[in-house]
């Protein structure tokens, strides 16, 4: 397949790109603070958007020392545990995002092969492409189980590639947020951006993936020579 195709592969980001989660992820880490009696107000009002959960964990510990500290790992499995149960208990409650059916069903009939990779535990990502209504759709799904340093780092992506056995220049990543288009760039692949994240950085931008058949028609040849030139410029930023 990689000796023959030009742009052959999309590796999606799954939160706040094909569903908007966001806010039930929010709801699931208030309930679980609450019962502990933690408050975290002060982490602004949408904290930890594209954040691994271990990641929020580190942030969040020292207020779970007092309830969780007497386990082992500090209450991390504990904490994490509580908030999966809560996420899953309401995955009924996400939104699928405008668009994201058809451009999924549109690059299965062109033959274009699809990966989710995503910074949720594996279970929530499961969960939410079945909400999706596509989760055979995708050859490779990676999630925060699967890898040992989530996004922002490349190695999501970097193992997407691995498993879908296509390279970098040949796979364009959609992503939302600054932490999942770094990741991706990192490894080398072209991104597309969905919403107005002014932080997160590609090569093209839309505001809703309502948009994406017309674009991915239009994109053409440009979007493989987009896709080379962030190759090349990957390679300088970071060894893949």
């Amino acid at each position: 397949m990689t000796a023959e195709c030009t742009v052959c592969a999309v590796a999606w980001d799954v939160d706040g790109t094909l569903v908007d989660s966001e806010p039930l992820h929010l709801r699931a880490l208030q309930a679980v603070c609450q019962v502990y009696g933690m408050d975290i107000r002060d982490h602004g009002a949408t904290p930890f958007i594209g954040v691994a959960i271990a990641d929020v964990w580190q942030q969040l510990a020292p207020g779970f020392a007092r309830a969780l500290g007497h386990y082992p790992d500090g209450g991390e499995q504990a904490f994490r545990a509580g908030v999966t149960a809560y996420y899953l208990d309401h995955v009924h409650e996400v939104r699928v995002l405008p668009g994201v059916r058809e451009a999924l069903e549109y690059l299965a009939r062109t033959g274009v092969v699809q990966a989710a990779v995503s910074n949720s535990e594996r279970a929530i990502v499961l969960a939410n492409l079945r909400a999706v209504g596509a989760h055979t759709a995708f050859s490779a799904i990676v999630s925060l189980d699967d890898v040992q340093q989530p996004k922002p780092a490349p190695e999501p992506y970097l193992k997407a590639l691995a498993m879908l056995g296509v390279p970098a220049r040949a796979t364009w990543a959609v992503e939302d947020s600054p932490s999942g288009s770094h990741s991706a760039r990192a490894a080398g692949l072209p991104v597309l951006l969905v919403g107005d994240n002014e932080q997160a950085h590609g090569e093209y931008r839309l505001p809703d993936l309502t948009q994406f058949v017309p674009w991915w028609q239009s994109i053409g040849s440009r979007g493989q020579a987009v896709a080379h030139e962030s190759t090349r410029q990957a390679a300088r930023r970071v060894n893949v």
